[in-house]
């Protein structure tokens, strides 16, 4: 039946598809954050936001499909997601092994058993293993249809569409994430039932040390909010090493406090390395040569930023020093002696014994839940799928040529290149689960940028047109996103 969030979500979607290309994105985009709300609960199944807009945008396309007969595939985009197709054929692999050979030899907790350690049980086929294989079929399906609407736009307004959709997912966070902690503070209402409509959720999200609040947001614990800000801070430093603006400083500020406020170890992990990176990078990363440098004004408000910064954390660290002290107990100096630190670890450790049971085949994904993606990756799909994931990134990372398509160069590409690299630092040691929508639509404006043609490929496919079509007006920019215009050189048709 619809739940609170479906009440508000679902026109929203309907109205984002009448749209156009960059409505829907953003819409999906900010549907990804939304990780315990549903918009349709079946039993003990919710139909979370980010996928009830991709099942919408599928159904777009298959209409597109029966109306012409055919739908056209870049052919770049598709190499660039060939290894999905070996991550697929090898998690069925591996659920046929398991099933068939190594069921006895293997024990397993399900993403439903929570880590549990208590209800271990010998692997068995069960409905995760189906749960998990739609979620990959329908990511990957997205991703190729998403890619390939992008591919097709001119290069500034693919841009444009992309850094949209990453910053309204940010905001509408930060917008909760800050609703929270005013909640807990002030005890002002925050909208649970639309937050967390999910069955399949508990109330994870209500969690405390002691008189300190652990903020969630809209995520379903604080863990959750560490995996996805650790992806928007790392957006935001790229955005702001990129221009050296206040604007991208101060969203940069907010990362970092949504970060701090959720008390998660995680977050505190995260905000370790971005610290170090940024001492690292920002030496590295000035103004280059033959681009404009910060005016005396831009200087001057990024100074009173940092100045306002370190005041708040001076004023916060002098005032609230035993909360401080009682959450670095918890959640740095002490989490190696938690139960919540022993299961997880006991949990990967469980997928390592599976992988070696198997002798690298794996037991097919959604069979068993450490709590990290290597471990997962190797106890589900074994070598060749973990192998194939990890060229599916690359290829969406990875750009030969210049970036002289690119308005900016290659230097407004940092941003959107950094988003993907944080998600999945935070899954090599936490939030695992290989169907976030947020970490695959991450991967999908990159896998869109890397396939997109060069600078002499779209002259050049530019040049053909005009002899096709001499008389033919150019679109703006506007129409090519609400409308299917020309791909690009490379496309590859295949008939219905």
């Amino acid at each position: 039946m619809p739940t609170p969030t479906g009440l508000i979500v679902i026109p929203v979607c309907l109205v984002a598809l009448a749209c156009g290309l960059r409505a829907q994105l953003a819409v999906f985009a900010m549907g990804a954050v939304l990780t315990s709300a549903a918009v349709v609960n079946l039993a003990s199944f919710g139909i979370q936001p980010a996928y009830f807009m991709g099942l919408l945008l599928l159904g777009g396309a298959a209409v597109r499909l029966l109306a012409r007969g055919r739908y056209g595939v870049n052919r770049a985009v598709l190499v660039r997601m060939a290894p999905l197709l070996l991550l697929l054929l090898a998690s069925l692999n591996a659920l046929f092994w398991g099933g068939a050979v190594f069921w006895d030899d293997v024990w397993v907790v399900s993403g439903r058993q929570m880590f549990d350690l208590s209800s271990a049980e010998r692997y068995s086929f069960r409905p995760e293993n189906i749960n998990q294989l739609v979620y990959l079929v329908l990511n990957i399906a997205l991703a190729a249809v998403l890619a390939d609407r992008l591919v097709r736009l001119p290069a500034a307004t693919l841009l444009g569409a992309a850094h949209g959709a990453v910053l309204a997912a940010f905001w509408l966070s930060t917008l909760f994430v800050a609703w929270d902690w005013l909640a807990h503070r002030f005890g002002l209402y925050f909208p649970d039932a639309f937050l967390h409509s999910n069955a399949f959720y508990a109330a994870a999200h209500a969690q405390s040390f002691g008189d300190v609040a652990r903020i969630s947001g809209p995520f379903s614990e604080p863990s959750a909010l560490a995996y996805a800000y650790a992806g928007f801070l790392a957006y935001l430093s790229g955005l702001y090493l990129a221009h050296r603006t206040a604007g991208a400083l101060s969203m940069m500020l907010a990362a970092v406090a949504a970060l701090a406020l959720s008390t998660s170890t995680t977050a505190y992990a995260v905000l370790a390395l971005w610290l170090l990176a940024m001492v690292l990078v920002s030496p590295i990363t000035r103004p280059a040569a033959g681009h404009s440098r910060p005016t005396g004004r831009r200087r001057l408000a990024v100074a009173a930023l940092m100045a306002l910064a370190c005041a708040g954390v001076v004023g916060v660290a002098r005032t609230q020093q035993d909360d401080i002290r009682l959450v670095y107990e918890r959640s740095i100096a002490g989490k190696t002696e938690t139960g919540s630190y022993e299961t997880r670890t006991s949990a990967d450790r469980m997928g390592y014994e599976a992988f070696a049971a198997t002798l690298g085949l794996g037991i097919g994904l959604g069979s068993h839940r450490p709590s990290s993606l290597p471990a997962a990756m190797l106890s589900n799909v074994g070598v060749v799928g973990t192998v194939a994931f990890l060229a599916f990134i690359v290829f969406c990372l990875w750009r030969s040529g210049s970036g002289g398509v690119w308005p900016g160069g290659t230097r407004a590409l940092w941003a959107l290149r950094a988003f993907p690299l944080g998600l999945l630092v935070v899954h090599c040691v936490s939030s695992p689960t290989l169907n976030s929508p947020l970490l695959w639509l991450a991967l999908t404006l990159n896998l869109a940028i890397s396939a997109y043609p060069s600078a002499t490929d779209a002259a050049a496919s530019e040049a053909i047109a005009a002899r096709a079509a001499p008389n033919r007006s150019p679109r703006s920019a506007r129409s090519a996103i609400r409308e299917e215009v020309r791909p690009p050189a490379g496309r590859l048709d295949s008939g219905a």
